[in-house]
């Protein structure tokens, strides 16, 4: 229900909600009229369930509102700004070299056993 009316404000959701219980109103006091001894609790039912069903939309469109209200905008030129580098072009040196404290596994460790067994054998 709430992406049907998803255009509505939070207090469109509501004034639709009384909208609805006036009409409840309305329809039982044309009933009754017509019958006075009639069951009005159908009515009433069906009426309350709409209206309260559409105050809970309102009430999650506004917590979606402002769970958006919070969340910061970010342009797409600031994104890109940040993804594109600022030196086009040039080399790197500290990026190509690894650091000299840098040494592959140990020899006892898993992956050093793994990458002996893996190296070719010159015979």
């Amino acid at each position: 229900m709430l992406r049907m009316f998803s255009f509505l404000p939070p207090i469109g959701f509501y004034i639709l909600a009384i909208c609805v219980l006036a009409g409840t109103y309305s329809l039982q006091m044309t009933l009754q009229a017509a019958d006075a001894e009639a069951d009005f609790n159908k009515i009433w039912l069906v009426g309350g369930l709409l209206a309260f069903l559409l105050g809970f939309g309102g009430f999650q469109k506004s917590l979606e509102e402002r769970e958006n209200a919070r969340q910061p905008r970010v342009s797409s030129a600031d994104v890109m700004q940040k993804l594109t580098p600022t030196e086009t072009g040039k080399a790197n040196p500290d990026l190509d070299v690894p650091p000299e404290g840098a040494h592959g596994p140990e020899a006892d460790s898993p992956l050093g056993r793994l990458r002996a067994r893996s190296e070719p054998v010159e015979l």
